[in-house]
């Protein structure tokens, strides 16, 4: 029998982006040391300062637009970067609640590698974990390049600009107000600038974080179906009935895990995927807005920045929705090979058992966002769609 020598590498090699997202948020769940203790100085510390960076944006912002600006329209143009604070805020405070669900996920992963049965079912589980490794750095290349972009270039470009009471304003990260001080003088500048590059750090790690573990989940559910198709298949190359029947055992009770893992998987994430999109299309709307808004004033480098996060938040409901569908196409494929197998090859006795796995296949199930947004392309098609709609809507009032 097969035995996977190498499974702490490949579970090394499984965590290893994942781990290192998560434990700059203080969230990874699984426990590096036996000392509980020592666990709870290296994450308190980091989860403590990530909440407070989020929160001490989020309320200088909200201060900033209710006690500053008087004006309705201008406060509607900030609430969107408040929200992108906001949403992070929720996202990471989501994490921390539902940490025992993933690390439940995890730990089945964990005993997967463990108990591999063959050198092609690890082949597999290795290649979908490359993929999964590829999908989050290109989501970290992506986010932290336009959080770059957002946080630092544009408001560095844009320049002073002088107020009617000859008062000099510096650009910041993020606008934001604070009663006690006054946030243009040095050195509060620089500290405050410091401060909310760093708060867009966090927002960003955050959402690599939700999507790594998203991720690596659905990567694996998908390499269980893959080992599912090579034993389906291999199931008719048997000949004698006992070893038939055995076969079959396995082939039923890897199906019912590889299922139950991804109804643990749902209810880990579901919320947090409903967050990610039904924000981020709300986002997509203000940042249509904005730009609707701002094209009269020919102000090139506002434009730019909504385009920015226009396309860093249509990229976020993007790659959710690909998770989504991997697991649809991931169930088509089963219910292809249950549906063609060759049944009339087999004893009757054994082409009757076979229901059970076809019954089984032909109950579809689906990543969701909350319990009734299904992930896949076309709900990603229906957000474009009405994103667009939206614009077109603004441009016939204005």
């Amino acid at each position: 029998m097969f035995v996977n020598k190498y499974y702490e590498s490949d579970i090394k090699y499984t965590f290893e982006i994942n781990r290192f997202f998560c434990r700059l948020l203080g969230m990874w769940p699984l426990t590096r040391t036996n000392s509980f203790l020592l666990e709870i100085v290296e994450t308190i510390p980091l989860i403590i300062g990530c909440f407070g960076l989020l929160l001490f944006e989020l309320l200088s912002t909200f201060l900033y637009i209710f006690l500053i600006l008087k004006d309705m329209n201008l406060r509607f143009k900030c609430m969107g970067f408040a929200m992108f604070t906001m949403v992070a805020t929720i996202k990471y405070g989501y994490m921390w609640f539902y940490k025992n669900e993933v690390k439940n996920c995890l730990k089945i992963v964990e005993k997967d590698w463990q108990n591999v049965t063959s050198l092609s079912d690890r082949t597999s589980m290795v290649d979908r974990v490359k993929i999964a490794r590829r999908l989050i750095i290109m989501c970290a290349v992506f986010m932290y390049l336009c959080g770059v972009g957002l946080r630092l270039i544009i408001p560095l470009t844009s320049g002073k600009t002088v107020i009617s009471q000859n008062i000099t304003i510096r650009p910041l990260p993020s606008v934001a107000h604070f009663i006690f001080f006054d946030v243009q003088r040095s050195p509060a500048y620089e500290i405050v600038f410091f401060l909310q590059s760093l708060t867009g750090v966090v927002r960003y790690t955050v959402t690599i974080a939700s999507f790594g573990i998203i991720t690596l989940c659905v990567m694996h559910f998908c390499a269980q179906l893959d080992i599912l198709i090579t034993l389906i298949n291999n199931f008719l190359n048997e000949r004698q009935t006992e070893k038939l029947n055995k076969r079959l055992a396995i082939i039923v009770e890897h199906q019912i895990k590889t299922r139950n893992f991804l109804r643990l998987v749902q209810n880990a994430t579901q919320y947090i995927n409903l967050i990610e999109v039904v924000a981020s299309s709300m986002m997509i709307c203000f940042a249509g807005y904005y730009a609707i808004t701002e094209w009269e004033n020919h102000n090139i480098i506002r434009l730019c920045s909504y385009a920015i996060a226009t396309g860093m938040l249509l990229f976020n409901i993007f790659i959710y929705c690909y998770m989504g569908q991997q697991v649809i196409e991931q169930e088509k494929k089963i219910a292809l090979t249950v549906c063609t197998l060759k049944w009339y090859r087999l004893p009757d006795k054994n082409a009757k058992a076979l229901i059970i796995i076809m019954a089984n296949s032909n109950i579809s199930l689906q990543l969701k966002a909350g319990k009734f947004i299904d992930l896949s392309f076309k709900t990603f098609g229906n957000v474009v769609k009405m994103a667009v709609t939206y614009l077109n809507l603004l441009r016939s009032f204005e």
